[in-house]
């Protein structure tokens, strides 16, 4: 090898590791702000019957907000911040009166029902 070929090589290799670098910073920045908006979620879905209504239901929050696109999640926040049967939602909420193949009143009973039926049919975790 001359000169020139071992100085390119060089110079290759000092871009693939700048490269590396880079991508391993934006994949950690990206994972942080991610994380920073599912946990400003968690907090907006705690303000809502939708956060009772899951736990009602015994899905968990936490895996609510990773398994579920963050469009669908704003909908059904939406859906419940619309609702129009929120005496009827807190006083079966409150009996503990909350049956999945019951809960026609709620706005997001078809994506509730979507939900468990996912978790059902999901492998089980350690």
């Amino acid at each position: 090898m001359n000169l020139v070929s071992l100085i390119a090589t060089g110079l290759f290799g000092l871009l693939m590791a700048a490269f590396a670098g880079l991508l391993f910073t934006a994949i950690v920045f990206n994972l942080n702000v991610g994380k920073k908006y599912r946990q400003t979620l968690a907090r907006d879905i705690d303000k809502l019957r939708l956060s009772r209504m899951l736990a009602a239901l015994g899905i968990d929050v936490d895996s609510y907000l990773h398994s579920e696109r963050i469009l669908d999640i704003q909908q059904q926040m939406g859906r419940c911040s619309d609702c129009g049967r929120t005496a009827e939602c807190d006083d079966r909420l409150a009996r503990g009166d909350v049956d999945a193949a019951d809960i026609g009143f709620c706005n997001n009973e078809q994506s509730l029902q979507q939900i468990l039926e996912r978790e059902k049919s999901a492998p089980p975790r350690d």
